[in-house]
């Protein structure tokens, strides 16, 4: 059977659910996954969630406080007017400005616009398929901040353009990038207030309808029953806070929760109205429904130095949890899902690793794996050099703060091994698969071989694109959540990185400043070997007086 009529059949399914319960659903991989349509003025993304509900609990140290605000302890930025579909990205910036704020770290307001400019299409035949002006998903915020990372917005501001991102946008250093991530059971009051406690602020989505919101206070409740999920209209926002006492009574006449109590929000429709802060009843009937996707916080966010990158094969992050050799193999205790990476460019040393899972509880090894000439992970275990364990205490990205790691090789494997304990059944890893609907595809990813493999499923390392075709009848396959923050240690001068400092970087320097060879990010760092932070020929003139034992 062919890819495409793989689709039609997996589109046969979810259309004759529409029929019957009138809802949209799209197709991820082997499964199907529910889509919430926009049809408001206010927002105003469309924001998808699997069938299977996720979200881990956290209990909180001790007591907690009936009331909260991260904006009274000054961790939250000015509160913004949305342009376009875009409170997902905005939410999304607002706990990252909180998270860099709560650790001294803040840049000011990062970019809602350049998140929108990243996760829609162009032209290319693969990514998020959606305009600036469409709705958008918590997963391509969710990709976005662990891959590429959140550039400042003064550097990439909401006048920017198509030709502004295509020029200069795609190549801005990002500040920071989020390397832990919790999914959050949200019904689980508790939760969201040790979440909110501990990382600042998290992702909420609810049903808006504006019928209900309070103009004269921005509070919002709303009562409404069941609703089709072509019905709903999402909305997100950043929640900061919370007060036990906030006053029922502060609520519309004509819907009016029970009981006082409330979450505070940041939102993203300018300071008219409670200097753009919205409370949310405890009781609203769709906050964080979970059609809308993961409810999430940032646990762990790193400013990055001049060096230090994320190494990744993909960059759009997990659209979907690869279980299917779980089902497949329900005896197996483990299986290891690698990565093979190009170091070449000379950012040579392991951080930290983030990959994406739902396998709470399940505990976790990472290994660099040595290729072979053809470039596929060795399965001489032997080989194989551990970089960290653990146990997957959330769903979510998970990060392990390795020993920094220093890669000899050119090419080699990240590999996060996943083993079955007593306290879970699962062996699953995040994969960026694709996502369709019966109207367009919705999302496709960028793969190809030599990308993924897994370990354990065959006699040998078998390439995840192959498993695509071969057993899931798919050609267009998906690619491993695994990723590295990587750093560069040379020695000062030794630009051409052989290892050792010679007249060769002193000649490497004057053909790059002749424009006869160019450098990479890297050797330009280490060529500037006066640090003064301007390569000229006084550099590689200071690197010959060094060899000749002469003071600069």
């Amino acid at each position: 059977m062919s890819t495409g009529d793989s689709m039609k059949k997996k589109l046969l399914v979810f259309l004759l659910i529409t029929g019957m319960l009138s809802y949209m659903s799209i197709s991820a991989g082997a499964a199907q996954t529910e889509i919430s349509p926009i049809s408001a003025n206010v927002e105003i993304g469309v924001i998808a969630g699997d069938y299977e509900e996720v979200g881990s609990t956290l209990e909180p140290d001790g007591e907690l406080p009936t009331a909260y605000s991260s904006a009274d302890l000054g961790y939250t930025t000015p509160v913004r007017s949305q342009s376009y579909n875009t409170c997902w990205a905005y939410s999304a910036t607002a706990i990252a400005e909180v998270a860099l704020n709560m650790r001294g770290q803040g840049a000011g307001q990062l970019s809602p616009a350049h998140i929108n400019y990243w996760g829609a299409n162009e032209g290319q035949d693969y990514g998020w398929n959606r305009s600036i002006y469409d709705g958008g998903y918590p997963y391509i915020s969710l990709g976005y901040m662990t891959s590429t990372g959140f550039v400042p917005d003064d550097q990439f501001p909401v006048t920017a353009s198509w030709d502004d991102y295509n020029t200069y946008g795609v190549k801005l250093k990002a500040y920071a990038c989020a390397n832990d991530i919790i999914y959050l059971e949200s019904k689980d009051r508790d939760t969201i207030k040790t979440a909110i406690l501990n990382y600042g602020a998290m992702v909420g989505n609810f049903h808006l309808n504006m019928n209900y919101y309070n103009n004269d206070n921005g509070a919002y409740f709303s009562n409404i029953g069941d609703i089709a999920t072509s019905s709903l209209v999402g909305h997100a926002v950043a929640i900061v806070g919370w007060d036990d006492n906030y006053n029922r009574e502060n609520f519309l006449e004509t819907a009016r929760p029970e009981s006082n109590g409330a979450w505070l929000c940041k939102n993203s429709w300018g300071t008219g109205v409670n200097d753009g802060y919205t409370w949310i009843s405890y009781e609203d009937t769709h906050l964080f429904d979970k059609r809308f996707g993961p409810s999430y916080a940032i646990r762990d966010i790193t400013v990055l130095d001049q060096l230090e990158k994320v190494m990744q094969n993909e960059i759009f992050g997990a659209t979907y949890e690869f279980t299917d050799i779980e089902n497949r193999r329900s005896r197996a205790s483990r299986m290891t899902y690698a990565n093979v990476l190009d170091f070449s460019d000379g950012h040579n040393v392991i951080e930290k690793v983030t990959f994406e899972s739902t396998a709470q509880g399940s505990d976790y090894d990472i290994y660099y794996i040595p290729v072979d000439s053809s470039g596929k992970p060795t399965d001489r275990t032997g080989d194989w050099i551990l970089l960290g364990s653990g146990t997957i205490e959330y769903e979510g990205y998970v990060c392990n703060d390795i020993e920094d790691f220093k890669v000899t090789d050119k090419k080699g494997a990240i590999a996060i091994q996943i083993k079955k304990t007593g306290d879970s059944n699962m062996i699953r890893i995040g994969v960026d698969e694709w996502l369709s609907s019966s109207f367009k595809d919705l999302f496709i990813p960028d793969a190809d071989r030599g990308m993924s493999y897994i370990i354990g499923y065959d006699t040998e390392p078998m390439d995840l694109m192959d498993y695509y075709n071969t057993v899931l009848d798919d050609d267009i396959g998906g690619t491993f959540v695994i990723k590295a923050l990587m750093n560069a240690d040379w020695l000062n001068g030794d630009c051409d990185m052989d290892g050792k400092l010679a007249i060769l970087d002193a000649t490497a320097i004057q053909r790059h400043l002749a424009e006869l060879h160019r450098f990479n990010e890297v050797q330009q760092y280490y060529a500037d070997f006066d640090r003064d932070e301007e390569l000229t020929i006084l550099d590689a003139t200071r690197i010959q007086r060094a060899l000749a034992f002469l003071p600069n």
